[in-house]
């Protein structure tokens, strides 16, 4: 009776310890998603995030960000990202963003700049 009383307890403590424990493991995903600027989403490459504006007339540049702009941008779950999200920034001489994990550790950085792209009329 005492060894099947002890062999119980610890019947229920292994359940306990396995059904509780959970993964408490931190992602190390640590990438921009999507990056936008009013309607135009941008292009995320490895490390990298653009748009190349093409002219729509004699000097016309359509929707080519000058001076600062807001972007709306996603980032994997659970990540942070410097500068911070609603931060204004110029995306005509670049920005570099640094996405770092919920780990605290894994971190990717991107650039992001929009360009004139070449266009003949």
């Amino acid at each position: 009776m005492k060894k099947l009383f002890v062999f119980s307890v610890l019947v229920v403590v292994f359940v306990g310890f396995t059904a509780c424990g959970g993964s408490d493991k931190k992602s190390d995903e640590c990438e921009i998603l999507t990056f936008k600027v009013g309607s135009q989403e941008y292009t995320v490459g490895s490390n990298s995030v653009s748009w190349i504006y093409t002219k729509t007339g004699a000097d016309a540049w359509a929707g080519f960000p000058t001076g600062t702009v807001i972007p709306t941008i996603t980032i994997s779950k659970g990540a942070t990202i410097e500068p911070p999200m609603g931060t204004s920034v110029n995306l005509e001489t670049g920005v570099t963003y640094k996405v770092t994990a919920e780990d605290g550790k894994s971190y990717k950085q991107y650039s992001a700049k929009a360009e004139k792209g070449t266009n003949s009329f």
